[in-house]
């Protein structure tokens, strides 16, 4: 009997129906699955730069931006808390020469709210309309901590004046603000 042969049986008496049949080895060729791999990957990334997504522009709905306040010299205050519960302020639009600081304690709640009663009584009576409001400009130091703003936020909130806004610091008023930090 050669190895190459194996017996095998088939059927249920197995014994009565004895068959020879010779049993191939399997030979993988990788050399076809390469190529077809190849194939795919061309295919796949010839397709994909072929196609552009197609995406509907979207016309959103127009939302007209809020109107410009007007900005009145005569009801402007500029609040600009620092440290240790300081608070600087001026009336009016900042220039170089003739702008005062003056200075008052936030510790006490009063000061403030009686800085600004005073210039929303000063400016109740005026012509205009629109200049009877009170403008508050909020611009913090440096050294100001949160609690500070919050507070002066606060205390707009509780004279309910609407018209609040917070800008950065110039340069020439920190310099001023400093040099009062300084000799106290």
């Amino acid at each position: 009997m050669s190895s190459k042969y194996k017996l095998t049986y088939y059927g249920r008496h197995s014994s009565t129906f004895e068959k020879w049949q010779r049993k191939a080895k399997p030979k993988n060729r990788l050399n076809t699955y390469g190529d077809l791999g190849f194939l795919l990957l061309t295919f796949f990334i010839m397709t994909t730069s072929m196609t552009k997504p197609k995406a509907m522009e979207i016309q959103m709905p127009y939302t007209p931006s809020p109107p410009a306040v007007a900005f009145y010299e005569t009801s402007a205050i500029t609040l600009m808390p620092a440290q240790d519960n300081r608070l600087f302020y001026y009336e009016g639009i900042y220039n170089d020469e003739s702008t005062v600081l003056k200075e008052l304690s936030l510790s006490k709640d009063e000061n403030l709210r009686d800085v600004l009663i005073k210039k929303q009584q000063a400016i109740a009576n005026r012509p205009k309309v629109a200049e009877r409001d009170v403008q508050v400009v909020v611009k913090a130091h440096a050294t100001a901590t949160v609690s500070n703003i919050i507070q002066v936020l606060d205390e707009m909130k509780i004279l309910k004046i609407d018209c609040v806004a917070m800008v950065d610091i110039s340069p020439d008023e920190v310099e001023k603000i400093n040099l009062s930090l300084v000799k106290h």
